[in-house]
């Protein structure tokens, strides 16, 4: 029976250091180690470290987010680990599936590490609405040259389409400056 260790990171900024030393000193003979985000299911070494375990081995990660972020993925991978005989051990999360309260707590971890992206998006989205309430004016600058260009080549009478070649600006920016020109003048 072998312990394999799986370690993740998502971008190369990131390092393995920390992982790697808390799978050693559990014991892990092989630690496989991966850069790649946790919302892909399908990698390449997180299948070649699942593809080499055996009945009785015990597959050990630091943490569930480095295996999944999904909760349909990280329970069906413990399905698999369950009919495969093989142990389940996440350092971090304090998770060992050799015992009831360890498969119980796989599965409220795995809930938790699905429903953070989804907090930290709406925090995201609330910030934003807060900041915009406020009156800041959100996204790229207005450069006030192009759309004087835009409003001077319109008023000559010239086309939307005659100005998008003329000025480096895309079409939903030439009839939005349109549509506020008329706004303006109306």
């Amino acid at each position: 029976m072998k312990t394999i260790g799986y370690a993740r990171i998502s971008t190369t900024y990131q390092k393995f250091d920390s992982q790697k030393s808390k799978l050693k000193k559990y014991g892990c003979d092989k630690i496989y180690t991966e850069t790649q985000s946790g919302k892909i299911n399908q990698r390449e070494t997180l299948d070649k470290a699942l593809a080499s375990l055996e009945p009785g081995d015990t597959f050990v990660v630091y943490k569930l987010d480095r295996l999944s972020r999904g909760t349909k993925y990280l329970l069906e991978l413990m399905e698999t680990f369950k009919q495969r005989d093989i142990r389940f051990v996440s350092l971090s999360d304090n998770i060992n599936t050799t015992t009831p309260m360890g498969v119980f707590f796989f599965t409220i971890m795995g809930a938790f590490a699905e429903m953070e992206p989804s907090l930290i998006r709406e925090r995201v989205i609330a910030g934003l609405s807060a900041t915009r309430e406020k009156g800041t004016v959100l996204g790229r600058p207005v450069k006030t040259d192009q759309k004087e260009k835009v409003a001077k080549l319109y008023n000559e009478g010239l086309t939307p389409v005659e100005i998008i070649n003329l000025v480096e600006v895309s079409k939903p920016t030439v009839y939005r400056y349109i549509k506020e020109l008329k706004q303006e003048t109306s």
